[in-house]
């Protein structure tokens, strides 16, 4: 599953996750790994098109485990979109204690309209409950 994250450090940080429930890497199949990267290969390209024009830079992350700073014990995998002179450039480490500092008290406005823009994007159609 494809997702925008609702605490973005960024515009245009994402989140692919698999449905089946895995806390890390190693419990992933053949078969879910190779659906992971098809999303990933899915999501980059709308993601640097919308976020990042002609430039090609992005960062791929993933927290495993109790020590890594994962804040959920759902295996997930950050794509975020980098533009020059963002809030993070010049020093990984900036972006980095910025993705394991986040909070649930981060500001989260603007979040649905990006992800009715991106669901535009991507044509994707909410399952009906």
């Amino acid at each position: 599953m494809f997702a925008y994250d609702k605490y973005p450090i960024m515009r245009g940080h994402m989140l692919i996750i698999p449905k089946r429930h895995v806390e890390d890497m190693i419990g992933l199949d053949a078969e879910e790994w190779e659906s992971l990267r098809q999303l990933k290969d899915e999501a980059l390209p709308v993601a640097l098109k919308r976020y990042c024009g002609e430039s090609i830079s992005y960062n791929v992350a993933m927290q495993v485990g109790e020590n890594s700073g994962r804040e959920i014990n759902h295996l997930h995998m950050h794509i975020l979109p980098r533009v020059a002179d963002d809030q993070f450039s010049g020093s990984p480490r900036k972006l980095y204690s910025a993705i394991l500092g986040r909070s649930e008290k981060r500001d989260s406005s603007g979040v649905e309209e990006e992800v009715k823009a991106l669901r535009k994007l991507f044509r994707y159609k909410p399952e009906k409950q």
